[in-house]
């Protein structure tokens, strides 16, 4: 089953993001859908039966972390999908590689399915680099719990989406886990998903993960439903 990810980055107040999931909740769709919604307000979906994940968090729990989010409280929310490295926190300079790491090991050891993003820099050298830095050391009972994302920055909110190039990157991706993890580790695909060209990147990827365009319900419903024609 094809994943599908909603990223509403921090778009959407409390009122739509209301009315997004009252919407949300009534299609019907064959595809794993996950929303990641704007992390101020995922108390609201506490008791929702859609599949939800956060944006971020704390490497630790509980304890004088002023201003932070723990793992402990996020399951508590019933929240069970976690994105690590997005590329935006990167630019931004939100999250260091080590703290990456580290929140990868962290949310994988708690049982989360964790996204881990990598090729922000949209370079097959700097993919190795990543890929032998953030899953050196990953203990292979954790490894059903990983999904790789493979989300150039350049690529986000771009016109053009080439197929081949993410053709090469994700075989590369998925060659490079089997070798090394004797695994095929799940990977997707983000930048500049749309109804246009989704079928085409589900047919070479095992999901796609789509940002800020995913915070209109109208254009939500219109991708999901051209993956049930």
């Amino acid at each position: 089953m094809k994943l599908i990810v909603l990223n509403h980055k921090s778009y959407l107040g409390i009122k739509e993001l209301e009315k997004y999931k009252k919407e949300l909740e009534k299609i019907k769709t064959s595809t794993n859908l996950v929303l990641f919604p704007n992390i101020l307000y995922l108390s609201t979906f506490k008791d929702t039966k859609l599949k939800i994940g956060s944006q971020n968090f704390y490497s630790y729990n509980y304890g004088s972390y002023t201003g932070e989010i723990s793992l402990t409280g996020l399951k508590e929310l019933n929240i069970t999908y976690t994105l690590i490295g997005h590329p935006e926190r990167l630019l931004l300079h939100l999250d260091t590689y080590i703290q990456i790491k580290d929140k990868l090991y962290k949310s994988l050891n708690s049982n989360f399915k964790t996204i881990l993003c990598i090729g922000s820099a949209n370079s097959i050298k700097m993919i190795k680099k990543e890929l032998k830095y953030y899953l050196k050391g990953i203990e292979e009972n954790s490894l059903d719990n990983l999904i790789l994302a493979y989300e150039p920055i350049d690529k986000i909110e771009a016109s053009i989406v080439d197929l081949e190039e993410i053709t090469l990157v994700i075989n590369y991706i998925k060659s490079y886990t089997k070798k090394h993890l004797n695994k095929e580790i799940p990977v997707i695909y983000g930048g500049s998903v749309d109804k246009e060209n989704i079928k085409e990147l589900l047919a070479l990827t095992d999901g796609v993960l789509i940002g800020k365009i995913s915070t209109d319900i109208n254009i939500t419903k219109e991708i999901l439903k051209s993956l049930e024609n």
